[in-house]
């Protein structure tokens, strides 16, 4: 499999470009699940990763079906843990969510940080019910719940901690 890009039954699965922010930014506007704090940051993480490169930078991965953008994910290295990545974000679109567009991009982002000797992926969430459709794909892709922060979002909107080691 080319690391560069993966492409299955017409879902192409490639690195994302500079040129890609304004599929990233509609992805984020038609999602239902993140909100205008969420779409600035998005949109300033995907920004800086070509205005400030440095070696823990994000990494961005888009995929496709035909021309339209269906689903993102940016991860990275955690720059004070050895070979420690995280997976910053995850979205898919409505219409494709339920037909293994995340667990494409998931499985990518792990096997791209496997691959710059990546040992272990941790991935931050929220505990809402909008957000128990992602937990089901990171506990299908074997990723383990290890903790949980009561109250960290909001009262009530808990943190859960997952992990999987590479």
């Amino acid at each position: 499999m080319d690391v560069a890009q993966l492409t299955t039954n017409v879902l192409t699965i490639r690195s994302a470009e500079q040129a890609d922010r304004w599929a990233v930014g509609k992805l984020m506007q038609r999602c239902d699940i993140f909100g205008p704090a969420e779409q600035r940051c998005v949109d300033e993480m995907f920004c800086e990763t070509w205005t400030t490169p440095r070696p823990d930078n994000y990494c961005w991965l888009i995929a496709w079906r035909h021309d339209q953008p269906l689903g993102f994910a940016c991860y990275g290295p955690e720059s004070l843990a050895q070979n420690t990545w995280d997976l910053f974000w995850i979205c898919v679109a409505p219409e494709a969510r339920g037909r293994g567009v995340g667990h494409a991009l998931l499985t990518q982002a792990e096997q791209r940080a496997r691959q710059e000797g990546g040992r272990l992926m941790v991935i931050y969430t929220a505990s809402t019910p909008a957000y128990a459709p992602a937990r089901r794909l990171y506990e299908r892709c074997g990723f383990i719940c290890v903790a949980t922060v009561p109250d960290y979002y909001a009262n009530g909107d808990h943190l859960h901690i997952y992990w999987k080691r590479l």
